[in-house]
């Protein structure tokens, strides 16, 4: 398959919007899918799915009450994040910007979709495939990884920082030193004192992101054999294919940190590391930053 840059994707709708849809990944959501689903809908995107991995709360009960309104694409057995997400690939075409909505977001910026175009015409000359917006917690501060440096040593080494600075935000002044004497070692992660501004970046946030569907479809989507750390192959593969990766605050999401994995995570997440080692590289991992 023949890549396509998100720029001509963009030029082919020249003339009429580009369609923006929103994706739901859900697994066992449901009590939240029925709180977020009408804020959603009252955004005005072209189209609004649901991903459901093989829930077995009430999620369907939920997503019907909304009737055509909304689409529940189902997996047949539980498959995990990233094979979740390839769903929506079959559902759109190349000319489309989808918006990903973790299921236990808040929404907090209106006319969601004409921002996304905006957005994403703002780096149209840098190729830019890929969007991650902010996502905070309740009280307005940001999430220490809305983004991150590449999977690495290197990045497994200062991914700590950005966490350990915003455990000291009710001691100001200590975590103001924190982060100056860690600043030449955090470029590639937020500086979580500050007010959020556009950056480029290695990964994203996949709880409100935005991603060029022909881009994604190009890359076979996010690699299904991975639980965890999905994000971080797709940005690998994204950097070898040259696309780029932004975040930009404009569009703003509050996470509310609702834990359906439980016990599993620590165990995907061990798993992952030693999969993304094996399938990219010892020396990469070793070498690169």
């Amino acid at each position: 398959m023949t890549t396509r840059s998100p720029a001509s994707s963009t030029r082919s709708t020249m003339g009429t919007k580009t369609p923006v849809v929103a994706a739901i990944p859900n697994y066992n959501m449901g009590h939240n899918l029925n709180r977020l689903l009408p804020e959603v809908l009252a955004q005005g995107y072209d189209a609004v799915y649901v991903l459901d991995d093989a829930s077995t709360d009430d999620s369907a009960d939920v997503v019907r009450q909304f009737g055509s309104d909304v689409k529940f694409v189902r997996s047949p057995r539980n498959q995990g994040a990233g094979a979740n997400r390839n769903q929506i690939i079959d559902c759109v075409d190349d000319k489309t910007l989808i918006h990903f909505v973790d299921a236990d977001m808040e929404l907090r910026t209106d006319r969601i979709p004409d921002t996304a175009r905006e957005v994403f015409a703002r780096y149209e000359h840098r190729g830019v495939g890929m969007i991650g917006g902010l996502v905070c917690r309740h009280d307005g501060t940001q999430e220490p990884h809305n983004y991150g440096a590449v999977f690495s040593a290197w990045g497994g080494l200062t991914s700590g920082l950005p966490l350990m600075i915003d455990r000291l935000r009710d001691r100001p002044r200590l975590a103001a030193a924190a982060q100056r004497i860690a600043a030449p070692l955090m470029k590639e992660w937020p500086d979580v004192l500050a007010t959020p501004r556009p950056t480029p970046a290695y990964w994203l946030h996949e709880g409100n992101m935005l991603v060029d569907s022909g881009v994604l479809r190009s890359l076979g989507g996010y690699d299904p054999d991975l639980r965890c750390h999905e994000a971080q192959d797709l940005a690998i593969r994204m950097e070898k294919r040259g696309i780029g990766r932004q975040f930009d605050p404009d569009i703003k999401v509050v996470h509310l940190h609702i834990d359906v994995r439980g016990k599993n995570r620590n165990r995907w997440a061990n798993h992952a590391v030693r999969q993304l080692i094996r399938k990219h590289g010892v020396m990469r991992w070793l070498c690169d930053r």
